[in-house]
């Protein structure tokens, strides 16, 4: 394979404007596993299929509707309705009213993240 050649996706990135409340929202209501920081204002969040998540604070706020052209990512779960009621519970913003079936086994919603992050979700029912 040509060295110039793309193999993967190392980690996923994500920008905040308030690290200490992405920081929670990613380790408290995702439940995702801190791996270490990385100074006062980033971390990096250590994902089961040997990738990552990048979170850094400090940046601007913006704002995106579902429709607006952005680069994004889905995180895989076991389940997409336990983790659709557990981001309900945590009082999360959501697009879809609930997980809507792709097909197969395939179970999948869109949600905002405090610094208003449109995340996805694909799961089992």
């Amino acid at each position: 394979m040509p060295e110039h050649k793309v193999k993967g996706i190392a980690f996923g990135a994500v920008y905040s404007d308030d690290f200490a409340a992405a920081c929670h929202f990613y380790s408290e209501v995702l439940g995702l596993e801190k791996e270490h920081d990385m100074g006062s204002a980033a971390c990096f969040f250590r994902l089961g299929d040997g990738t990552g998540l990048y979170v850094q604070g400090k940046n601007r706020k913006t704002t995106y509707d579902a429709d607006t052209m952005r680069v994004g990512f889905v995180f895989a779960v076991e389940s997409a309705a336990a983790t659709w009621d557990r981001l309900a519970r945590a009082g999360v913003r959501f697009v879809q009213r609930g997980p809507m079936h792709m097909g197969g086994d395939d179970y999948w919603f869109q949600f905002y993240d405090p610094a208003g992050n449109l995340l996805e979700v694909l799961g089992g029912k």
